[in-house]
């Protein structure tokens, strides 16, 4: 699998695309609200790396506990794969356990997206090519 980008918990976007900028690296797109999830996101690059900022979009957000116990901090890899289901078969048998069953990522083109943890790892989320 290769890595499609890595997923960065911020609690201001805004203030985080300023950062990011200051450190070299282009805005790929405008902020998106994922209204799924009711988070905020955009992803910027650098030397090949694409980095995704995540922000709460409101307290019942699906990140906003996370951010409370990490703060400002990368918290997921995403990779691609060919064909989601049987990937997460395949994780699931060697010890990942699956967040939340598959949803569209707005910000993804509408590609369906999972979320997987390891207890040795942590979270990576998988997207289908």
């Amino acid at each position: 699998m290769k890595i499609h980008h890595i997923g960065y918990l911020v609690k201001n976007i805004k203030l985080a695309i300023d950062e990011f900028i200051a450190l070299g690296y282009k805005v790929q797109n405008d902020i998106v609200l994922d209204e799924i999830r009711n988070i905020k996101i955009a992803f910027l690059s650098k030397d090949d790396v694409l980095v995704e900022l995540v922000a709460a979009n409101g307290t019942n957000s699906v990140i906003s506990n996370l951010h409370k116990k990490i703060g400002n901090a990368p918290y997921h890899i995403c990779y691609e794969c060919e064909k989601l289901c049987e990937t997460i078969s395949e994780l699931e048998s060697n010890g990942y356990m699956v967040v939340k069953a598959p949803e569209i990522a707005p910000a993804i083109l509408g590609k369906e997206v999972v979320f997987l943890y390891n207890p040795l790892i942590g979270m990576i989320e998988l997207v289908e090519k």
